[in-house]
């Protein structure tokens, strides 16, 4: 009967070593997990601390930055600026160079450099392409259409050849010997431009020209103002605008069937009878809505140019600056 108690009393003993054992294993396994998740949310949080400060650095960069762009905007204003008034302290009242400003003729410089002949005949060529837009509205033939802006290259290149010329003979800028001179450089050029065009290839062309410059117009004035109005034209409104701008202009066209006044604002709305033309022709493609910028714009437009003209009463070029 001992003997039995004593091995149960060993079983037991054995039993609680046991589990002491796996009490304290049990304990060192989960004081390892706390110190491994401890590290890792160290970890963490380092990283996070590392995460705050580039973001931090990369604000103060993004600040610094801005304020560095805006120096440097401010500083081109400035020299642009002082470029412009200084461009004005070199003009007289008439808008021509006052004693002691450079006047550089193209042709001293290709007499002087032969080679400069090539490039400015390329840049004669794009000055085409800007004045007279797109060309291919013309329904030309591909050679007659190259032909052609080959053709008005060289009659701006034959105008700085007739004033050496003219130059050269004595004869005085501006004169009626002066002005046959230029007609008779550009005469074979103008005959085969004719010939391409027809006999109303200058009114043609002075009608592209007009036409161009009225797209750049609607393009870097007009769309700005719609779209800030939140009525921003679809590009064949843009279009529709512009078609309607070139059939109200006479350049190129027979003035004689212009009526009278036709530039002239009306005292009470502010309107032109050619603003009116427009708006008129615009209410097919614009909605209310846009004929209203467009008549707020062409009011607005008059209305600068009134105050403008008092700054200006010889009528000369004039430059403006802050």
């Amino acid at each position: 009967m001992n003997r039995a108690i004593s091995w149960l009393a060993t079983i037991l003993f054995l039993g609680c070593l046991s589990l002491g054992y796996l009490a304290a294993r049990q304990k060192i396994e989960i004081t390892r997990v706390n110190l491994h998740w401890d590290a890792a949310k160290k970890d963490e949080q380092k990283e996070i601390a590392d995460l705050q400060h580039r973001l931090a650095a990369a604000k103060a960069a993004q600040v610094l930055a801005e304020k560095q762009m805006q120096a440097a905007l401010q500083a081109q204003a400035q020299a642009m600026a002082a470029s412009a008034q200084s461009k004005s302290d070199d003009a007289s009242i008439d808008g021509s160079p006052k004693p002691g400003g450079t006047i550089i003729h193209i042709g001293d410089i290709l007499k002087d450099h032969p080679e400069y002949a090539a490039l400015y005949a390329k840049q004669m060529r794009r000055s085409v392409d800007r004045r007279y837009g797109d060309l291919s509205t013309l329904n030309l033939a591909p050679d007659q259409l190259s032909n052609l802006k080959d053709l008005l290259t060289q009659r701006a290149m034959s105008n700085i050849d007739a004033v050496q010329l003219a130059t050269a003979a004595g004869l005085d800028r501006g004169s009626p010997d002066w002005q046959n001179a230029m007609n008779s450089a550009a005469q074979d050029t103008e005959q085969q431009i004719t010939a391409i065009l027809g006999s109303n290839a200058d009114a043609t062309l002075a009608q592209l020209q007009a036409r161009t410059a009225i797209q750049n117009q609607v393009n870097t004035t007009y769309a700005a103002d719609f779209a800030d109005a939140g009525v921003a034209l679809s590009p064949e409104q843009a279009s529709a605008l512009i078609q309607a701008m070139a059939d109200a202009n006479y350049a190129g066209k027979d003035l004689s069937t212009r009526p009278a006044g036709y530039n002239t604002p009306d005292p009470t709305t502010g309107l032109t009878p050619h603003d009116n033309r427009i708006i008129n022709s615009a209410t097919q493609a614009l909605n209310p809505a846009q004929i209203q910028v467009l008549t707020s714009d062409q009011v607005d437009f008059h209305k600068m140019a009134a105050i403008m003209k008092q700054y200006n009463s010889g009528g000369g070029p004039v430059l403006f600056v802050p």
